[in-house]
């Protein structure tokens, strides 16, 4: 290559397959080269030029070819905390463009990959990237995109939690994201198990607004492997799913706290819907903080191990969180644009809204339904109800008490995201209630 001081998309991809490094370590090098490329008053998008553009550009720059070894140099790269076999490596390659077989083997593999339909890897100089992330300390200089990149546009809410979470978490973080998405706000979140697969499965039911699942391993090694019929539905409602880092990088624990950052960097606002003391989700939280965005918390029980995390978030400032319109509240204005409008002023939209339960309700003295109360007559279930939730309301009736979500999968053979649908159909055709994790005939 001609220099090393104005680097193409691909020379950035080379260097991210380079021993030793990673995203903090590159996006160093991006900040660096930025700041120098916008003090020599060059072109705003010049990081993206192919190699022969840069070539006259730089025949008319003012910097003369002796200055270039100061500008990316082995000692610029210690500088910027590379370690020295990634510094060797990488000024090996920006002065010979050779890289070794297993490193050139993932370059062409990532290039097959990039032919494909909807496939994209994006800097922060192209047009789609997200100008809310460009703002984090650490900002992604790789994104692997898969899906359409549209997706990337709306306001965003990250929704976190714990992966083994109660069936309120669950039921919540649900909810929450299904109410979102109609009012033309996409949720974020990591599609793990948990409360992230139920903020999933919550958008994905309102088909209102793409989604977006960011990933702790390559676009080619998905995880959790049981939710690759959950990541592919996200991509055919035009969601998509992002990584910052290479194809072929396996699950490690090491990999997933970093992601978080991307999480809380593309929204307005994280909500932690349920989480201990310890729980991972408290991190993304802590990346919202210092990324100066909205932290949301859902409360719990007081004697609750699993929502303690969220209880000492709300002592420390975090938003309760007790409808979605505590989120909105907080939500600056310019970023719920005229599309969460017009969602929510479709027919019929605001209503099932209003209708949707409240952590508050969830929260009311129980009362008895059945057995003492001679007076009580459930509502007649409407007969346009789905053949799910006809069988639903159907066995409710017939147990004639309260059930709870563990219960309804075992008696009606539904997988999760299947009896979640009914549930809330059945909720907002005002059939059942929800208090506590328990349904209750209405």
């Amino acid at each position: 290559m001609s220099s090393p001081f104005l680097l193409c998309q691909e020379d950035w991809l080379c260097l991210s397959f380079l021993s030793g490094i990673g995203p903090a370590r590159l996006s160093r090098l991006f900040a660096y080269l930025s700041d120098l490329d916008e003090s020599q008053e060059t072109h705003p998008h010049s990081l993206m030029l192919d190699r022969y553009v840069l070539e006259d550009h730089l025949k008319s720059s003012n910097i003369k070819s002796k200055q270039l070894d100061s500008v990316l140099s082995y000692e610029v790269l210690r500088s910027l905390k590379w370690p020295d076999i990634t510094a060797r490596e990488a000024m090996a390659f920006l002065s010979t463009g050779k890289l070794s077989d297993e490193q050139e083997k993932k370059r062409q593999d990532t290039l097959a990959w990039l032919d494909q339909k909807n496939h994209h890897l994006i800097l922060p100089t192209h047009p789609d990237y997200p100008e809310a992330l460009k703002q984090i300390s650490v900002a992604p200089v790789l994104l692997y995109v898969r899906g359409n990149l549209s997706a990337l546009t709306a306001p965003k809410i990250g929704i976190v939690g714990a992966r083994r979470c109660s069936n309120y978490g669950r039921d919540m973080a649900f909810h929450l994201a299904y109410e979102l998405s109609i009012l033309g706000i996409s949720i974020v979140s990591g599609g793990a198990m948990g409360v992230d697969t139920a903020a999933h499965q919550g958008a994905l039911t309102s088909n209102m607004t793409p989604s977006i699942a960011v990933m702790g391993t390559g676009l080619k090694h998905l995880y959790p492997q049981k939710n690759t019929s959950l990541f592919e539905q996200l991509l055919d409602q035009k969601g998509v799913l992002i990584s910052e880092y290479p194809l072929t990088t396996t699950p490690r624990p090491s990999l997933f706290p970093p992601r978080n950052r991307i999480i809380s960097g593309l929204s307005m606002g994280v909500l932690v819907a349920e989480a201990s003391i310890k729980s991972g989700s408290l991190i993304s939280a802590s990346y919202a903080v210092q990324q100066n965005r909205e932290v949301f918390a859902l409360p719990g029980r007081i004697n609750d191990a699993n929502s303690a995390g969220c209880h000492q978030l709300i002592r420390q400032g975090a938003t309760l969180v007790r409808s979605v319109q505590d989120i909105l509240d907080e939500c600056p204005a310019e970023c719920l644009s005229m599309n969460n409008v017009k969602a929510h002023d479709e027919s019929g939209k605001k209503d099932a809204i209003e209708r949707s339960p409240t952590i508050s309700d969830a929260y009311v003295s129980q009362i008895t339904l059945f057995g003492k109360d001679k007076e009580f007559k459930a509502k007649q279930a409407p007969e346009s109800l789905s053949s799910s939730a006809k069988q639903i309301i159907n066995y409710v009736d017939e147990q004639a008490r309260s059930v709870d979500f563990d219960e309804l999968v075992r008696a009606s053979k539904l997988n999760a995201s299947e009896l979640m649908q009914a549930l809330i159909e059945l909720e907002l055709s005002a059939c059942l209630e929800n208090k506590d994790g328990r349904y209750f005939r209405v």
